[in-house]
């Protein structure tokens, strides 16, 4: 490797580990205090931080530049400093995008320590004896999983990197694409970091079977409740101030700069805030944008039903476990692993091919390239959940199905498909999520004439949020958070 490539595996390595160190021990405290303690709120601070895990990064990349970035109204109304700039700025927006990703995987560990054994030792000490030795210790594989998971997410993407002239692998392969570069070229340098990172997956899929061993179903019991005592409202209120910072600081910042006013005096500039063109901002965006809309929703919806298929013929074989785990293991490993635009540059080595018209018709006059970039990004995440689902089918019914005859495809026809219908709708809401956020796959394919919303609100970001790319950020927040309400109301009927 030549010292360029040294220094972008540099500079990734740098970015991912200081976005782990702020992240996962904010996230492990986060997801203790709402999945094992008494305190209070615990229910709005889990919806606000599932919600949190719909918005796309550049969403909320924006979200923080409307407030401290170089147009952002702090830095305006003061007249600087600048606080989101640079390398700490990519830190700062990585991490408060990962803190949600880091209690929801120690949180379900947290939630599948067995009972029991908390009851047991609880008998012969104190609660905090309880938890060095019983509750802790159950969740270490989980707080790896959520480290390895982290830093994949903050090296493979190039969004926030981008915006903040910050150079690592994923931005770079961007950058070489966009100014011309072949993908050959682009993709050389980066290759040990791909295999890198494909490493990490595979071992962070290896700890997360850690979670849910298969030799028993999870306890059903009460679960062990830490009681804070006289800490709980000091807690309380430094669990909210963490959640305000977290989510209430980069919605703020959008409302405020979509429904700011500014006039012209005779001793400058006066800012106010209106919350009527703050509606009015967010209520005509979807028809400034429709065609944007558009793209995104028809690409979205293509994509993640072709991903949940996918998933289905990956997840069917591998909920027995053994060797028939391997496709499912080792392709949810690579489009984890693999960085967006490098998924963006290997659909163009495969489409454009100028001896094969059919294909580069298909690749410049069709969708056919972002659907599956897009297919791809929401595959691994669909097939982990239908992967779940279809491991806790009733073996004894799938055994008297085969007894009276029916394959492997008529017992997943008849029977895993039908009764696991809200597993489905979940994979299905989570791929098309990932496909309407996603930026980093389907930049360097989409054709002529076609611009989703994810596109055209990142090209806007690098001239600075004003009040319309704030109104048109705040309704995709809106939209998210549906999903993400749907998602809830499934999982709850799920479970």
């Amino acid at each position: 490797m030549d010292s360029r490539t040294w220094t972008l595996l540099l500079n990734t390595a740098l970015l991912a580990a200081a976005v782990t160190a702020i992240s996962v021990p904010v996230g492990t405290l986060l997801a203790w205090l709402l999945a094992r303690t008494d305190v209070p709120g615990r229910r709005i601070g889990v919806a606000l931080l599932a919600a949190m895990l719909f918005v796309p990064l550049y969403l909320q990349a924006a979200a923080w530049q409307a407030g401290f970035g170089l147009q952002g109204w702090y830095t305006l109304a003061f007249g600087g400093p600048v606080w989101l700039e640079g390398f700490r700025a990519a830190v700062w927006v990585h991490a408060m995008a990962a803190i949600p990703w880091a209690v929801l995987i120690v949180g379900i560990a947290l939630r599948l320590v067995e009972p029991e054994l908390e009851e047991q030792a609880a008998l012969d000490g104190s609660a905090w004896q309880v938890f060095a030795r019983v509750t802790l210790p159950g969740t270490w594989a989980a707080v790896g999983v959520a480290t390895l998971w982290v830093a994949i997410l903050t090296a493979g993407e190039m969004t926030v990197t981008d915006l903040f002239s910050v150079r690592t692998y994923a931005e770079e392969l961007y950058t070489q694409t966009a100014i011309g570069a072949g993908p050959g070229e682009a993709s050389l340098g980066v290759l040990p970091g791909v295999v890198l990172t494909g490493s990490l997956v595979a071992a962070g899929l290896a700890l997360s079977a850690r979670l849910a061993p298969r030799d028993r179903p999870p306890s059903r019991r009460r679960r062990f409740v830490y009681r804070l005592g006289r800490w709980r409202v000091p807690i309380a209120l430094l669990a909210a101030a963490g959640l305000l910072i977290l989510v209430g600081v980069p919605l703020g910042n959008l409302i405020y700069k979509a429904g700011v006013l500014v006039s012209q005096t005779e001793t400058g500039r006066i800012r106010e805030f209106s919350i009527g063109k703050c509606f009015w901002i967010i209520a005509e965006s979807p028809g400034h944008y429709r065609r944007e809309f558009g793209w995104s929703a028809a690409v979205g919806v293509i994509a993640a039903s072709v991903a949940v298929v996918g998933a289905i013929a990956l997840a069917w074989p591998a909920r027995r476990g053994g060797p028939r785990v391997m496709p499912a293991m080792v392709v949810t490993a690579v489009f984890l692993a693999v960085p967006g635009p490098m998924i963006g540059l290997g659909i163009i080595e495969v489409m454009n091919q100028p001896d094969c018209p059919i294909l580069v018709k298909l690749y410049d006059q069709s969708i056919l390239a972002p659907v599956a970039a897009l297919a791809f990004r929401g595959l691994p995440l669909a097939t982990l959940i239908l992967w779940h689902a279809f491991a806790t089918l009733p073996g004894e019914v799938l055994d008297a199905a085969a007894v009276d005859g029916a394959g492997p495809i008529g017992r997943l026809v008849r029977i895993a498909l039908p009764s696991r219908l809200p597993a489905l709708a979940l994979a299905w809401l989570v791929a098309l999520a990932v496909a309407l956020g996603d930026l980093a796959a389907s930049i360097l394919v989409v054709p002529p004439g076609v611009t989703t919303l994810s596109i055209r609100i990142f090209g806007l970001l690098h001239y600075g949020v004003e009040d319309q790319v704030a109104g048109i950020c705040l309704a995709q927040v809106i939209l998210f958070a549906a999903i993400a309400a749907v998602v809830g109301w499934i999982v709850r009927r799920w479970e």
